[in-house]
C-alpha cells in the first residue's frame, strides 16, 4: 500500500491499466493481511458461543471494566485486521462499544512502519511519544465513549442472534467451529478487497499531493478536516496522514485527529456486522468528535513543549 501511494500519486506509471493492476494488487494484499486476525476473532466468537457462562459472565463483566485499557494496548499493534476483529466482537455483544473504540482510537496501521523508515528524521523519542500518547488516548477515550454511548447502545447483542443472522454452524458439532470461522472470515475478506480496490483507485488517480494539499495545518480547521478524512475506512489513509505530517503539511494536532479517527477496516466491518444503523451513526459521530477534540488538545499542548518534541 505504501508503494502504491508514494509512487503513483498524481502521476502515470505504466499507463491506466498498470495503475488499475497496482490498485487491485494492493486491495488484495490488504484483504489477505487481515485474514489471520479476523479468523482468530471469528474462531473466538464460535468458541464463546459454546461457553455461555464465560461469554456472558466473565467477558461481558471485564469488558466494561478493563476492556478499553486492553483495547488501547492492542490497538498500537500495526495490524489492519485488529480493528475489524474488535468490530466483530462488539457486534456479537462480546465487548463494549468503548472497548471497540479504544482499539479504533489507538490503531495506527501504517503509521508506525513509515515512521520507523524515517527514524533518523523523526527520532526515537518523538516516535515513542506519539505511539504511547495514542495508546493512552485510546484508553481514556474508550472509557469516555462507554459513558457517552451506553444510552444509545440499546439493541440486544448476543452471539446466538449474530450466528442466526450470518447462517453459521453454531449449533453443529464441535469440529465445525473452524469451518464456520473460516466462512465468516472469507465473507468479510471479499468485502474488504472490493472496497479497498475502489478506494485505492481513488487515491491513485487523485494523488497524495492533491489530497494532502487540500488539508490546512491551521488550528481547528486542520483538525476538523483531517479528522473527517481519517474516517475513510481504508488502511492507506494512515499513509497519507503520516507522510503529510513528516513533510510538514500537517501539524501534530492534525496528525492525532486523523490517526485517532482512522480505524482502518474497523468501520467497514462494523457497518457490515452491526445492523443497527442508528448505533453505527452514533459510534462514528463519537469517534470523529472525540478525535477532533483530542487533536485540538494536542495542538495546544504541543505549543508548550520544546521545539521538535512533537
Amino acid at each position: 500500500m505504501t508503494n502504491l501511494l508514494l509512487h503513483t500519486a498524481g502521476q502515470s506509471h505504466g499507463g491506466f491499466w498498470s495503475q488499475v493492476g497496482d490498485a487491485a494488487l494492493d486491495g488484495l494484499t490488504d484483504g489477505l493481511w487481515s485474514i489471520p486476525v479476523l479468523f482468530i476473532a471469528y474462531l473466538l466468537m464460535e468458541l464463546l458461543e459454546r461457553s455461555r457462562r464465560f461469554n456472558e459472565g466473565i467477558l461481558h463483566g471485564y469488558s466494561r471494566k478493563a476492556g478499553p485499557a486492553l483495547g488501547g494496548i492492542l490497538g498500537i499493534v500495526p495490524q489492519c485486521g485488529i480493528s475489524g476483529a474488535a468490530a466483530t466482537l462488539f457486534s456479537t455483544g462480546s465487548i463494549t462499544v468503548g472497548t471497540m473504540l479504544a482499539v479504533f482510537f489507538a490503531t495506527s496501521d501504517e503509521m508506525l512502519p513509515i515512521m520507523l523508515s524515517h527514524l533518523s528524521d523523526v527520532g526515537l523519542g518523538r516516535l515513542l511519544l506519539i505511539v504511547l500518547s495514542k495508546a493512552a488516548m485510546g484508553i481514556v477515550l474508550g472509557y469516555l465513549a462507554d459513558l457517552i454511548l451506553h444510552r444509545f447502545i440499546r439493541s440486544q447483542k448476543d452471539i446466538h442472534s449474530f450466528c442466526a443472522r450470518e447462517h453459521c454452524a453454531c449449533d453443529d458439532e464441535e469440529g465445525n467451529v473452524f469451518v464456520s470461522a473460516l466462512k465468516h472470515t472469507l465473507k468479510i475478506a471479499v468485502m474488504l478487497v472490493v472496497v479497498n480496490f475502489a478506494l485505492n483507485l481513488l487515491f491513485t488517480f487523485i494523488g497524495v499531493e492533491r489530497l494532502s494539499g487540500t488539508v490546512l495545518s491551521k488550528p481547528v480547521l486542520g483538525e476538523l478536516i483531517v479528522g473527517l478524512f481519517g474516517l475513510i475506512p481504508n488502511c492507506s489513509v494512515s499513509v497519507v496522514i503520516t507522510e503529510s505530517y513528516l513533510s510538514g503539511v500537517l501539524g501534530p494536532g492534525s496528525l492525532f485527529a486523523g490517526l485517532l479517527s482512522n480505524a482502518g477496516i474497523g468501520l467497514l466491518v462494523l457497518l457490515r456486522t452491526n445492523k443497527n444503523h442508528k448505533e453505527n451513526i452514533a459510534v462514528i459521530g463519537v469517534l470523529y468528535g472525540l478525535s477532533v477534540l483530542a487533536g485540538l488538545a494536542v495542538h495546544l499542548v504541543s505549543g508548550l513543549l520544546p521545539a521538535g518534541l512533537l
